[in-house]
């Protein structure tokens, strides 16, 4: 036998991920440009997807590389890591606000041969 999960233990597997491990909820934010009639443009974040359940870790071991766990011993670390539902759109091109604060997605991790969430590394702006 393999290793190989089904599509109904895959569903149940998601399913628990959102029920039990996304405490807190997040808004997604996209940024939309406004032509400021001065040949330039005005950069606003508005909300693209609001109360979307998340849960919000502190990065370390693995995810945090040689250089970053040395500047998280000398300067307060602004890293984060965001989990969100497995079909969450989220890109580089978002930003989170979460617990009054906003932050910049850095990267999203989704190279995982089957998805039970949608990971991304976030930096606070």
């Amino acid at each position: 036998m393999g290793n190989e999960v089904t599509s109904a233990e895959l569903e149940l597997i998601r399913s628990d991920i959102e029920g039990l491990t996304l405490p807190d909820t997040c808004n997604l934010l996209t940024l939309t440009q406004t032509a400021d009639g001065q040949g330039g443009f005005t950069d606003a974040w508005g909300t693209a997807t609001a109360s979307v359940a998340c849960r919000m870790d502190r990065p370390s071991g693995r995810f945090l590389s040689e250089e970053e766990q040395l500047a998280a011993g000398i300067r307060p670390f602004s890293r984060y890591i965001l989990t969100v539902a497995h079909d969450t759109t989220l890109t580089e091109q978002y930003r989170v606000e979460h617990g009054g604060n906003t932050y910049n997605v850095i990267s999203v991790t989704d190279d995982a041969s089957w998805m039970g969430a949608r990971r991304a590394i976030l930096e606070r702006v």
